[in-house]
């Protein structure tokens, strides 16, 4: 009996041993691509948790080249730093490397108990299509002139803040009132929310969306991916359960219930004649309406539900809020430790008003070129992401490399916007090099803060809108100046985005 138990015993490990430490871990080798030392089990997880994503891409670049393969748990990952082949993965063929790995299973048992829409983020296939379809026009020149009194109003009132600090003479943390200042604007023109962040207000909206930013980490992907690659139905029961108690889920259900409250009290100002709001969510709502008949039932491809509307709200929000943050401070920063090229922006500003007196914040900013290669610089310094992810969905090959269905691919941004292949000094903060004569002759996809192809950032021309105002509003009036406590350099650390790690503390003095 005993001899029979310890041979069950015997196979019981051997089974354990083949399937969770050997046979996941031949994949890559089948495919020819190389890979950097696994562990069992984990794959190559403790490194990526010990280093972070930004330094370890960039180490195993330069060690394996620029197409190769790691494992998070039993979960293949791809990385492509060679821009022939994300130029096929991006555009040609986009349909096949969908924009995200899959939802973390507790996030998508959060948004079942709420009854919150998968947005855009998360949506597969021809149901992305579909809404990314109708969400596209939201983003116009046109709809976005009719959001920017509410990026202006904020713009206001971060100069009365700074007129505040310029007069103290002490160093802030730019990074935490940008913080304020991009959440606050986020709800404004997500939500219509008029709370004022910036003069130490808050709401249960304001306080579910910084609590829903400090609730998630890289790690706690990485070690989603860990357990899920290896025990996909037990984790999927797991994430029931821990679903009903996670911070992230009382967060998540403020917001979608302040989004289904706003939703519902618009259609009752609307049946009462009232003025209609200029922001996101009534924009998106005015498209759905637009676009219905009194047959409903034969329009639904051209409709967002209540619950998609209040997804894609979210999503807008999750997105726009700390990669502005992070955009503007980091820009803030670089121009603080280059005064030169602070003083030819601030140059490029004077100059445009006193040939444009009386030109809308707007208008400024989209036609001063020197803030756009200023701005498009501290993106490719400093940009949000440190990658891109993309799920592969159908297995194909492409210039040699086999890509299976369910790998992940990984682009690794930073360290295309820091190769010395594609940039000459690229330590170096040097805004002309976005000049028509500095971008000549060079790949476009070596920078590409907001991804590339038709998956990238449906968000980027209000990002880059709002930035782009918010720094010709204070650039007229204030400078940014270097103190004793100003890092240098800046570490980072890397969450929903890649983020200063102590915050930037810089002086704000009167120009």
């Amino acid at each position: 009996m005993w001899i029979t138990l310890l041979s069950l015993a015997s196979l019981l490990l051997l089974y354990c041993w083949y399937f969770f430490c050997y046979a996941p871990y031949r994949v890559l080798k089948r495919l020819g691509i190389t890979h950097p030392p696994v562990r069992p089990f984990m794959g190559n997880a403790l490194q990526v948790l010990k280093l972070g994503y930004n330094d370890l891409l960039t180490k195993w670049i330069n060690e394996n080249g620029k197409v190769f393969g790691y494992y998070i748990g039993a979960k293949v990952h791809i990385v492509v730093a060679d821009l022939d082949i994300l130029k096929v993965i991006t555009v040609k063929e986009s349909d096949k490397f969908i924009d995200t790995d899959k939802e973390p299973d507790v996030m998508n048992q959060v948004r079942k108990n709420i009854k919150l829409g998968s947005g855009l983020v998360f949506e597969k296939d021809e149901e992305w299509k579909r809404v990314r379809r109708i969400v596209s026009p939201t983003f116009s020149i046109k709809k976005l002139k009719q959001m920017m009194p509410l990026v202006e109003r904020n713009c206001d009132i971060l100069n009365t803040v700074f007129d505040g600090i310029s007069n103290t003479g002490q160093s802030v943390n730019i990074h935490k009132i940008f913080g304020q200042f991009s959440l606050q604007t986020m709800l404004a023109v997500a939500f219509g929310s008029e709370v004022n962040l910036l003069k130490g207000e808050g709401s249960l909206l304001t306080d579910a969306a910084a609590g829903f930013f400090g609730s998630l980490s890289d790690s706690f992907f990485t070690w989603e991916n860990i357990f899920s690659s290896h025990f996909p139905i037990l984790m999927k029961y797991a994430s029931v359960m821990v679903a009903k108690y996670v911070p992230l889920a009382s967060h998540m259900k403020n917001i979608n219930d302040a989004s289904m409250e706003i939703l519902k009290s618009r259609r009752e100002q609307v049946e009462s004649g009232s003025e209609k709001l200029k922001d996101f969510i009534q924009l998106l709502m005015d498209a759905r309406a637009d676009e219905s008949s009194d047959e409903e039932s034969s329009n639904k491809e051209n409709m967002l539900n209540d619950l998609q509307i209040a997804g894609v709200c979210f999503d807008f929000m999750v997105g726009g809020y700390e990669t502005t943050a992070n955009a503007l401070a980091c820009t803030s920063y670089l121009l603080s430790l280059n005064p030169d090229e602070q003083e030819r922006l601030c140059e490029a500003i004077d100059n445009y008003y006193q040939e444009n007196e009386d030109a809308s914040l707007y208008d400024a900013s989209q036609n001063i070129p020197y803030l756009d290669w200023v701005i498009q610089e501290a993106l490719c310094m400093h940009p949000a992401a440190s990658y891109r992810p993309r799920l592969c969905n159908e297995t194909c090959t492409i210039n040699g490399v086999t890509f299976l269905k369910g790998a992940k691919v990984m682009i690794p941004i930073q360290y295309l916007h820091y190769s010395p292949e594609h940039w000459e000094e690229p330590d170096a903060f040097k805004p002309s090099r976005f000049s028509p004569e500095g971008k000549e002759g060079r790949n476009p996809l070596s920078h590409i803060p907001f991804g590339w192809g038709p998956r990238s950032c449906i968000g980027m021309r209000f990002a880059l809108m709002e930035a782009k105002a918010c720094l010709v509003s204070i650039l007229r009036k204030y400078r940014f100046e270097r103190s004793p406590d100003t890092q240098i350099p800046l570490m980072k650390k890397q969450g929903l985005t890649q983020s200063p790690k102590d915050g930037i503390f810089l002086r704000i003095i009167k120009a």
